[in-house]
């Protein structure tokens, strides 16, 4: 950080406040690639709304440095990206080159311990050998535990849910698809969903959609690694308190039809009066439950999860309930 800072040009105000230029058009870039809102920036450094709108629109282009150093953490970026860099910054100046070091003097110093010899050539030819025959036997393994003799095992599904949410309220579900081998894969993914319950949005679109059944399904290419597919379950409006919504699924490839691989992970989620985002219920969304949503949820383009009502949740401190509305509102 001592080093990084040297980096930086910075100027003094009336000798007192170390200033420094900021790119506004760069922090709003790194901003809205990271799916993090001017609410959140604004309340990490310290400052209003309006002055993180200034400092992106260049109505401030210098800035205090302690600011900018909790912006650049806030954006989880070095110093150096939000800061402007001169264009015509002059070449620096050659390295200097360190002092030369006095020739050795001929012989073995008598504090220095002789050097062990050098084990021979066909010692370390048994060595040498040893170990790719180590290296093979881990390949031969691997191969034949993912491809030869658990073909079932390529593929798996993982279901994420929030712990709970009231009546008539959505939340999202995201379930994880992984895929082990190399190539590309063909899959169906199926859903069931709990009774009654709703689907306002779903990414990527499923291949098929029966509320009647209670199911989604997405028939789908995938790569290997990993792929999320996501939808917004609504609860439905006549659930008690108390009642528990369960949810199945199951992930089947081409190369394996008919031995279809069960969605592990979480599988229920409590009716309760608390929002889906407050984990431990204590009607406050603190620093590690809005950490928690930006995680699992900002990399999914156009998922509608009501992130800004959650923003101002953990701004004020907590929320409630507004009868009159029939939503959460940011506690006042």
């Amino acid at each position: 950080m001592e080093q990084q800072k040297k980096d930086i040009p910075a100027v003094n105000v009336s000798g007192v406040i170390p200033m420094v230029k900021i790119d506004g058009a760069r922090i709003r870039r790194l901003r809205e690639s990271k799916g993090l809102t001017q609410l959140y920036l604004s309340t990490v450094v310290g400052v209003t709304t309006d002055t993180i709108s200034r400092w992106e629109n260049r109505h401030y282009q210098s800035i205090k440095l302690d600011n900018a150093e909790k912006l650049a953490d806030a954006l989880e970026v070095p110093l150096s990206e939000i800061v402007e860099q001169p264009q015509d910054a002059p070449e620096s100046a050659a390295e200097p080159q360190p002092a030369a070091q006095p020739e050795e003097q001929a012989g073995q110093p008598e504090d220095v311990p002789p050097v062990a010899p050098a084990p021979d050539r066909r010692h370390r030819r048994l060595i040498i050998g040893g170990v790719v025959l180590c290296a093979v036997a881990v390949v031969a393994f691997l191969f034949h535990a993912l491809f030869l003799r658990q073909p079932q095992g390529v593929l798996s599904a993982e279901r994420i849910l929030p712990p709970q949410a009231p009546p008539g309220q959505a939340f999202p579900v995201l379930i994880r698809v992984r895929f082990l081998a190399e190539g590309a894969t063909s899959l169906i993914l199926k859903e069931t969903l709990p009774a009654g319950s709703a689907v306002p949005q779903a990414i990527p679109a499923p291949t098929t959609k029966d509320l009647k059944e209670g199911s989604l399904k997405w028939i789908s290419r995938t790569e290997s690694g990993e792929s999320v597919y996501t939808y917004l379950c609504q609860v439905p409006s006549g659930a008690a308190y108390g009642d528990t919504l369960a949810f199945t699924g199951t992930v089947t490839r081409k190369q394996t039809l008919g031995e279809q691989t069960a969605v592990a992970g979480a599988a229920t989620v409590a009716v309760a009066p608390f929002h889906w985002a407050d984990a431990n219920r204590d009607q406050v969304i603190d620093d590690e439950e809005i950490l928690a949503v930006y995680d699992l949820y900002s990399d999914i383009d156009g998922l509608e999860f009501d992130r800004d009502r959650i923003d101002s949740f953990w701004a004020a401190g907590g929320y409630r309930w507004d009868e009159k509305k029939k939503r959460y509102v940011a506690q006042e």
